[in-house]
């Protein structure tokens, strides 16, 4: 009996995940008849077929199969774990994500803060929407991700960290500003033409949430445009071409430099959490450890 290496397992998960033998080869850069060789050799060493082998189940996991899938998606996880982690705890690096939202304001913030304590350590920092930013962790492009809106995947886990809110910006014309005087809401505004943010922005997907329970105007909204760019967005609300629900973090530069008016939706604020998200499996780094510890410290200090 021959003992079990890395190269099986790592080609044993990408049949189960590319669905096919032939499929595997093409991503392995490897001929189909190696990677089948491999596989056999593996049910040889566990005494067990691990595929199905006929007209009806062929190529589907049988009841062995897939107990060792997991076994080994755990081994070749601890082992890049084991890789990127020594990688990272001698070169002291911290790669970071950042949604927009918390990348605008809070990130920088603690980022120049701890640099200031650890100059030794060298951060990456990369921008996206929440839903992006989560990938990045699920594929370790990232140690450590902020994000406006939390998918709960089990692979993650999420810590609050701060607050935001949302507010409808309207550009510094003199209606607008009376109606701000008068103490108009925002939602009564949304008779105007609205600028949106794309899908996947978790900004977004909390605006899409608050439309959907909200009472809406009898025509319902008019989107006038679709902006990828939170910063393009906020330019053309300030250039006068309508209205947009925005997160308060991103804006709160713009408002006090008298370029756009905010107003609250709702008489009580429309708010929301802010995380900061980790792979829930894995071990962070030395730099990772001691810059989550530092955002903690700093958020329960306010």
């Amino acid at each position: 009996m021959g003992n079990i290496n890395l190269k099986q397992l790592e080609i044993f998960a990408a049949v189960v995940e590319c669905g096919s033998f032939t499929e595997a080869a093409n991503q392995l850069y490897m001929a189909q008849s190696t990677v089948s060789s491999h596989i056999h050799a593996l049910e040889a060493i566990l005494l067990t077929p691990l595929f199905h082998r006929g007209a009806k189940k062929n190529g589907a996991l049988t009841d062995d199969g897939k107990r060792v899938y997991q076994l080994a998606k755990d081994v070749l996880e601890k082992c890049r774990d084991l890789e990127t982690g020594m990688v990272e705890e001698k070169g002291s690096e911290l790669r970071l994500g950042a949604s927009t939202a918390p990348g605008c304001q809070l990130v920088p913030s603690y980022v120049a803060a701890f640099c200031r304590r650890r100059p030794d350590c060298c951060v990456s920092l990369k921008h996206g929407d929440s839903g992006g930013i989560q990938e990045m962790l699920l594929e370790r492009e990232i140690q450590l991700g902020f994000v406006g809106s939390a998918d709960n995947r089990q692979e993650l886990s999420y810590e609050c960290i701060a607050k935001d809110r949302l507010v409808l910006i309207a550009p510094c014309q003199e209606r607008y500003a009376a109606m701000r005087a008068e103490g108009r809401l925002g939602r009564e505004l949304l008779t105007e033409p609205l600028l949106s943010r794309e899908y996947g922005s978790g900004t977004q997907e909390m605006v899409d949430n608050y439309l959907t329970g909200a009472q809406l105007p009898a025509g319902g909204v008019r989107v006038a445009a679709y902006v990828s760019n939170p910063v393009t967005l906020q330019k053309l609300v300030a250039e006068g071409m309508g209205v947009a629900i925005v997160s308060y973090l991103t804006v709160q530069e713009r408002v006090a430099a008298g370029e756009v008016l905010a107003f609250e939706l709702e008489e009580r604020p429309v708010e929301r959490n802010i995380y900061i998200a980790w792979r829930t499996r894995g071990e962070l780094s030395k730099a990772a450890k001691e810059f989550l510890a530092f955002v903690r410290r700093s958020a329960e200090e306010g």
